[in-house]
């Protein structure tokens, strides 16, 4: 069997999966993904894999130590005066201007340079595209929701130039790390949008003045939360000499269980859930076979006394047996 005719059955089987599963709900980090790679290939023919996006709320005063001054930095305009904000690494950059200048994206890290304001207007096309994307695809799939009208607005010398022009007391960061060429060279890019409130302050409520905006709240800050997990296949132990030589491109030995019994694990190497690698829609995806979350400790409860204690005191003689051998409860109890 041949890798492809291979490759062809997985996708089968996850396209069947797919269709009979529910959809999953639009968000604006899978808008951004979508988007983002769709804008890439109708635009410049460029095959852009999105690898991960971090999504994080930040104030503005942390922009300074969140966001790298290196690359191409630039101003969004939105509706009602709102401003947000595109920076794009040095990498990312270089692969935007390489493939609209020699059709390609060249193999190898690209030199770090100071961005141009031709630079930014052979990437604005990229960034509105991007930008429309995410309104459309989340106005298809997200009932209710406003369009929020953001473009290319200019190029920014630097991020204290970018921090004096923005003015919005917090920002949504959308972190996407993609694949270029792909695999030719890995870039990086920031969205920065500004924080939008699902439920008004002190929303008025029927039964309790605030009570429901509060509650309201609580739950955005709770499915809000960013949530890390890592996908661990395998542990490998290594010599320290090895370790310390380890290099991009080297290749290490892993068995073939080790495909079908990924841990998926939290902070602090928490054991969350048990996995099986496989693929979906061409994406390298993860699919849960168990679950491995720790269950409640249980409270304490000092068992029912015995009916005949009620009616009949025990003997001393059985008291001193009973002190011997059962537990501490019992022994507060017959006591």
């Amino acid at each position: 069997m041949t890798a492809q005719h291979t490759a062809s059955i997985i996708h089968r089987k996850a396209r069947a999966a797919r269709d009979g599963s529910d959809a999953r709900a639009m968000s604006p980090a899978k808008a951004l993904r979508l988007s983002l790679a769709r804008a890439a290939d109708t635009l410049f023919d460029l095959a852009l894999t999105v690898a991960t996006v971090e999504q994080r709320r930040l104030s503005l005063g942390l922009l300074v130590e969140t966001v790298s001054d290196e690359g191409l930095i630039l101003l969004l305009d939105g509706a009602g005066g709102a401003r947000g904000a595109v920076v794009l690494d040095s990498q990312m950059m270089a692969a935007l201007i390489e493939v609209q200048t020699t059709g390609t994206v060249r193999p190898g890290v690209a030199p770090a340079r100071r961005a141009t304001r031709t630079d930014a207007a052979m990437v604005a096309p990229l960034v509105d595209a991007l930008l429309d994307g995410i309104d459309a695809e989340m106005t298809a799939g997200v009932e209710g929701y406003v369009p929020r009208g953001f473009r290319f607005g200019d190029r920014m010398e630097d991020l204290r130039a970018l921090g004096l022009a923005l003015d919005a007391p917090e920002f949504d960061l959308y972190r996407v790390t993609a694949d270029l060429g792909p695999g030719v060279r890995t870039g990086r890019l920031d969205l920065l949008m500004p924080a939008r409130r699902a439920v008004p302050p002190n929303a008025p409520d029927e039964k309790g003045p605030g009570t429901r905006a509060a509650h309201a709240r609580m739950s955005d800050v709770a499915l809000g939360a960013p949530v890390v997990l890592d996908a661990v296949m395998a542990r490998i132990s290594l010599p320290l000499r090895e370790a310390c030589a380890l290099s991009v491109g080297q290749v290490l030995p892993l068995t073939p269980e080790s495909l079908g019994a990924i841990q998926l694990t939290g902070a602090g190497a928490h054991l969350v859930a048990e996995a099986r690698l496989g693929q979906l829609n061409g994406w390298r995806a993860l699919r849960l076979v168990s679950s491995a979350a720790a269950p409640l400790p249980e409270m304490a409860v000092a068992p029912e006394p015995p009916e005949q204690s009620l009616a009949k005191p025990p003997s001393a003689k059985a008291a001193d047996k009973a002190l011997g051998t059962a537990p501490a409860t019992q022994d507060r109890q017959d006591a």
